[in-house]
């Protein structure tokens, strides 16, 4: 059957791929915060693959089915896709992670992500197959709605919720199916229709998501207790939960920081929860009486060997760091954090129950980034705390292994020490697990990083306390001295806590622990990855559950990629080819490979720069796919061939990636505003000569079958590049992904095939 020809006008095409793809990438956004929420950070590696397998997936739908008499219109594949977005919110929280295992419901998650992606693709395949000489200006409004997607993700996710976003992705591609309806009279009902029903779902699952699909937390989730909530937020960082056990709450919350030995009050808590599995308790105001508990707690050590006058805590929360500062005697208590619904929640309706902890004259709280705000700081502080809010029961399975945090590493320990008084300390709280990977890591950190100062015995200035499963590294400039250490002796043996590692003395497990690897960098920034792959590939180490999960999915999307991406569509390929390799099929899979490569390259340097990666990966992906989708609309206008674009791609690569470290490292300590738009700039930059390319081997290799195969590889390409390359990222750091990235390109230009005559 002979392809049908696009409407004579296709600017309302244009506008319907622009929704389209709008909702698309607005949906990979919200599924990667409910997989974070309900299942943990490290699976939102499904999402990317699934929405990925989708894209590449509708370029085999539109070579396979298009062909037949009967299709389904582009406009019943916008509402298939809207139906099964809200499908897939319903069924994913309706599975109980716990009961029907992570594995399944995961995999259920996997397979209905990929169905509203690969409806969208396929309407957008079509009309490339349909009009490849308009490439350009398809593929610019496909890039140009992803875009915008991803800001309105990061804007809109506090006010409308993870379940709004469902309703305004369904919305969207409903307003998507109107705009690709044929302009009769007898269809304006149904485009009325239409609208009236995106509307109300997005309005529906605004104001009672909560109600209607609520999210189930998985396994290594501190939800699984069954606590009841009182308060539940979206944010762009992470759903925040607030939860209270009886009329006022239950002091076990903090027990663990407690001494075995404290037999006296403890006043009662409430237990605010970030992404339903890390957590921070809100103490309730209490007398000095009942404050006394915290004298006995792990978090009073770094006061027995620092003064008392100035104080930073990084990652206040609930603000129990705060408390016992104040309690301590210190006189100023400066806090930054990076979640704003957690400051409004201390300062609005939890500030009665704090005391008004965070109104205190004595408490300045900062809504930033801790980088950032190290870095620019002129002041010096006696301590500098960070205190744990990790799930053990997810760090003890290897959840966390492929999570970066910028916090826990050598560069970030060089900007802490140089923002200490003389006599002050660094106290990192960690979990102290067996073996104590962590704490050996961080101790690690510290040594690297006061080497790096120039101190010839760094042993004498780290010491490590244990608690339970709680360990504390305390780290200064200058080398603890015996009354120090007598010191913190004397409060350790008063509350049962123990010395790990005493610098009078140094040695032990922890240093060999420490010694054992290279500490974290902010190049591989990769903290809780603490098994080496040469002992997993050795069989002196289990696979850690995060790598499970990457390797997995490895394997999933590249069989599912195979078997109903690829092969359907090779066999026409290679006929339209004259049964020879089909052209286009080396850059197709340099250009999918190098253009995810850049992608997670670039999106790490930002996650740092910006301090927030919701608010990166908007910003990262939103000026990247607008300066491709710039660049694509012009690339019919500007008389450059697919070989020049691609060396111009390298180039522009090379150079960038290269450069923004140093300039980021420059301006870390700019405000945030600034440094926005320095990383809109960097990604714009990058994105432009990098839509130029993909078009124009649309245009040359022509045919529709042709073109089906060029997508479907390119798609195939990007799904094996987003797990390869996170691989490639944990073994040789995030330049070595970026030199692959500038490879892949270099590749598509040499294989760049010859424009048609």
């Amino acid at each position: 059957m002979a392809l049908r020809p696009l409407h004579p006008s296709t600017t309302p095409l244009f506008v319907a791929i622009f929704f389209l793809s709008f909702g698309a990438l607005l949906f990979q956004f919200v599924q990667t915060r409910m997989f974070s929420a309900m299942l943990d950070y490290h699976l939102t590696f499904l999402v990317v693959s699934g929405a990925l397998l989708g894209v590449a997936g509708g370029g085999t739908a539109a070579a396979v089915m298009d062909v037949r008499a009967r299709r389904p219109s582009s406009a019943q594949l916008s509402i298939a896709g809207a139906v099964a977005t809200i499908v897939a919110l319903a069924i994913e929280t309706r599975i109980d992670p716990v009961s029907s295992g992570m594995f399944v419901a995961a995999g259920v998650a996997y397979v209905l992500g990929v169905i509203p992606v690969l409806c969208v693709s396929w309407v957008i395949v079509r009309a490339l197959r349909e009009a490849p000489e308009k490439s350009g200006l398809l593929y610019a409004s496909d890039l140009a709605g992803a875009a915008t997607g991803g800001v309105l993700g990061y804007l809109s996710i506090g006010t409308l919720g993870g379940q709004g976003l469902y309703g305004v992705v369904a919305g969207t591609a409903l307003l998507g199916a109107a705009a690709l309806l044929v302009p009769r009279p007898s269809r304006v009902p149904l485009r009325v229709g239409l609208l009236v029903v995106a509307i109300a779902t997005t309005a529906v699952l605004s104001i009672w998501g909560e109600t209607l699909a609520p999210p189930r937390p998985g396994p290594f989730k501190s939800d699984t207790m069954g606590v009841p909530h009182e308060f539940a937020r979206w944010d762009p960082l992470a759903r925040i939960d607030v939860a209270r056990i009886g009329d006022l709450g239950d002091p076990g919350h903090y027990a663990f920081l407690i001494g075995q030995g404290y037999a006296g009050p403890r006043p009662p808590a409430l237990m605010m929860t970030l992404d339903m599995g890390a957590f921070t308790p809100i103490v309730m105001h209490a007398t000095d009486a009942d404050l006394a508990v915290f004298d006995a707690s792990v978090l009073a050590a770094p006061y027995a060997v620092a003064p008392r006058d100035s104080v930073l805590i990084v990652g206040p929360g609930g603000g129990i760091d705060v408390l016992n500062a104040l309690r301590q005697g210190v006189k100023s208590v400066t806090a930054v954090e990076v979640n704003r619904t957690e400051v409004a929640l201390m300062r609005g309706p939890y500030s009665e129950y704090s005391g008004g902890l965070y109104l205190d004259p004595r408490v300045h709280i900062f809504e930033d980034e801790a980088r950032s705000f190290v870095r620019r700081s002129p002041e010096l502080y006696d301590v500098l705390a960070i205190t744990v809010v990790d799930s053990f029961a997810a760090l003890t399975a290897g959840a966390y292994a492929l999570t970066e945090n910028y916090l826990y590493t050598e560069e970030a320990m060089l900007d802490y020490l140089g923002h200490l008084t003389p006599d002050g300390v660094i106290a990192i709280t960690r979990w102290y697990r067996d073996p104590p990977a962590e704490i050996a890591r961080t101790v690690g950190i510290a040594d690297g990083a006061l080497r790096r100062l120039g101190n010839d015995h760094p042993e004498r200035s780290i010491a490590v306390l244990k608690h339970g499963l709680l360990g504390l590294v305390l780290t200064r400039n200058g080398p603890f001295t015996s009354l120090d250490m007598q010191r913190l002796r004397t409060f350790a043996d008063q509350r049962g806590f123990s010395i790990a590692l005493d610098p009078l003395a140094p040695g032990g497990q922890l240093v060999d622990l420490a010694s054992a690897e290279a500490p974290p960098t902010d190049d591989k920034p990769f903290f809780f990855d603490s098994v080496a792959v040469s002992d997993i590939l050795a069989g002196r180490a289990q696979l850690p559950y995060g790598y499970a999960v990457l390797l997995t999915t490895l394997v999933l999307s590249l069989t599912m990629a195979t078997v109903f991406v690829l092969i359907p569509v090779y066999r026409g390929a290679r006929r339209a080819a004259g049964n020879a390799l089909p052209p286009g099929t080396v850059v197709a899979l340099a250009l999918g490979i190098g253009f995810i490569a850049a992608e997670l390259v670039l999106l790490q340097r930002l996650t740092l720069y910006l301090g927030q990666p919701a608010l990166a990966l908007s910003i990262g992906l939103a000026a990247l796919l607008g300066g491709a989708a710039a660049g694509s609309a012009v690339s019919p206008r500007v008389p450059l061939g697919l070989r020049s674009s691609a060396v111009a791609s390298a180039v522009v690569l090379l150079l960038v990636l290269g450069g923004v470290p140093l300039v980021t490292s420059a301006t870390l300590a700019a405000p945030l505003e600034a440094r926005v738009v320095i990383a809109a700039l960097a990604a714009l930059i990058v994105g432009i000569p990098l839509g130029t390319i993909f078009p124009r081997l649309v245009a040359i290799v022509g045919q529709p079958a042709l073109v089906s195969w060029v997508w479907a590889v390119n798609g195939t390409a990007s799904v094996v590049g987003a797990t390869v390359g996170t691989i490639i990222a944990l073994v040789g750091g995030f330049t070595l992904l970026g030199l692959v990235a500038v490879v892949c390109y270099a590749v598509a230009a040499m294989f760049a095939p010859q424009p048609r005559t």
